[in-house]
């Protein structure tokens, strides 16, 4: 009887591990097919942001907007731009002036100046405190990248290396000029690889543009950002991961 009695017990803890086995079971197949497949830590960046990879490779590979980036770079030499970030402030159109830290004059905002210096120059211009200035700087078009309101009271222009590391971190502090303007300000990205300090930064511009094909503005900045996340800066990417 006590044989018996174990048996029944036995046999009672077995079914029971089989159906908690089961449910788990059951539990990760819907769990699998509910969700999105995962995308892989180190994958593209064209991929990590939904691009057809095929259609990105086919562009990247030909090159086709090494004129537009080649325009960039022509534009900011004739404008005065010498390294990078190179920054231009408009209101109304027209170039003002940026005062620095050091409550110096200049012409551009010099490198990768931090928010506040940024920010109090927004308030000077909106409140007419800084003098435009001449200079030779393209105007803002629609076929410039833009992020913000294009009628923006004001208008940042920056001409920028992918694989430079002022640029990343005066990408990050424009993202916060433009998010905590209130609408005042907006941004316009321009190309300025600089291919004698970094190789890879020509071809990654053509990436960005390539991702705009596909995607228009909201690609390209997508693209750009996540761009600007993973490189470590001074040629540090892998092209594998464009």
């Amino acid at each position: 009887m006590e044989e018996n009695t174990k048996n029944e017990g036995g046999t009672k803890q077995i079914a029971g591990a089989i159906v908690i086995a089961g449910l788990v079971i059951a539990g990760a197949i819907l769990l699998k097919g509910s969700s999105a497949p995962a995308v892989a830590v180190n994958a593209s960046i064209s991929k990590m942001i939904g691009l057809n990879v095929k259609s990105f490779n086919t562009c990247l590979a030909s090159g086709k907007f090494k004129d537009k980036i080649e325009a960039d770079i022509d534009d900011g030499v004739k404008a005065g731009v010498s390294g990078t970030p190179s920054s231009f402030i408009l209101k109304d159109g027209k170039v003002v002036s940026f005062i620095g830290g050091d409550e110096k004059t200049y012409t551009t905002i010099p490198g990768a100046q931090p928010y506040d210096i940024i920010m109090k120059n927004m308030e000077r211009i909106l409140k007419n405190e800084v003098a435009s200035i001449e200079t030779k700087l393209k105007p803002v078009s629609p076929d410039d990248h833009i992020l913000g309101d294009a009628n923006a009271k004001i208008i940042i222009v920056e001409y920028s290396d992918l694989e430079c590391p002022f640029c990343k971190v005066f990408h990050n502090t424009m993202h916060q000029v433009v998010e905590k303007s209130n609408g005042d300000v907006a941004w316009v990205y321009r190309h300025y690889p600089i291919p004698q300090l970094h190789k890879k930064a020509f071809r990654e511009a053509l990436a960005t543009e390539c991702a705009w094909e596909q995607k228009g503005n909201d690609g390209f900045w997508k693209y750009m950002d996540k761009l600007f996340e993973i490189t470590t800066s001074n040629d540090g990417l892998d092209e594998a991961r464009l």
